[in-house]
């Protein structure tokens, strides 16, 4: 198993409520926060425009068919009803990224943390944000920084990694699986 470690606070400058350095590069939680928020924003976007276009596409077919392979009506329906459940989805992804409220210094691996994971001798390669949602988001970091990857509690990694302790050894389920010391980024 490869030895790598999971760091942070402490680890290459000392983190603060809302952000963490990692190799002299501030990583804010509040901006990564509303960096989802906008992505989740901008998908919500697209979808209500997508689902303005099906609505218009069902009203002005007739709503009688001509024979019985005209269905392009039916079809347009059904689009229209998968995209108002996507946007359902995405406006209570939306309130509840609006509604968390980040940790300050935890102790443990936690909602809304930042765990950067890498090998022992060296920056992290992988940094994760623990969000209740919007798992396998990319997040841009700052430049030269890794980009920061979402991922939920039911997720296997989140999983080895909650309610961890700092200095804590953890096996994470990757290929080949690791073990990771515990360092909270923030």
């Amino acid at each position: 198993m490869a030895r790598r470690r999971v760091m942070g606070r402490g680890v290459r400058g000392a983190g603060t409520a809302t952000g963490c350095k990692v190799d002299d590069r501030e990583i804010d939680k509040v901006r990564l926060l509303a960096a989802a928020v906008a992505q989740v924003e901008a998908k919500l976007r697209e979808l209500a425009a997508s689902y303005a276009a099906a609505r218009e596409m069902i009203l002005s077919m007739p709503h009688v068919m001509k024979g019985k392979r005209e269905v392009s009506g039916m079809e347009a329906s059904y689009l229209a009803n998968s995209l108002a459940r996507s946007i359902q989805e995405r406006e209570l992804e939306l309130r509840t990224l609006r509604s968390l409220r980040l940790p300050e210094g935890p102790a443990r691996v936690a909602l809304g943390c930042l765990v950067g994971v890498g090998p022992e001798d060296g920056p992290p390669e992988t940094i994760f944000f623990l969000l209740p949602v919007c798992g396998g988001m990319e997040l841009p970091a700052d430049e030269g920084a890794p980009s920061v990857r979402v991922i939920t509690p039911a997720t296997p990694v989140a999983r080895a990694l909650l309610g961890r302790s700092l200095g804590d050894e953890a096996t994470l389920p990757t290929a080949p699986p690791c073990t990771a010391t515990i360092r909270l980024l923030a």
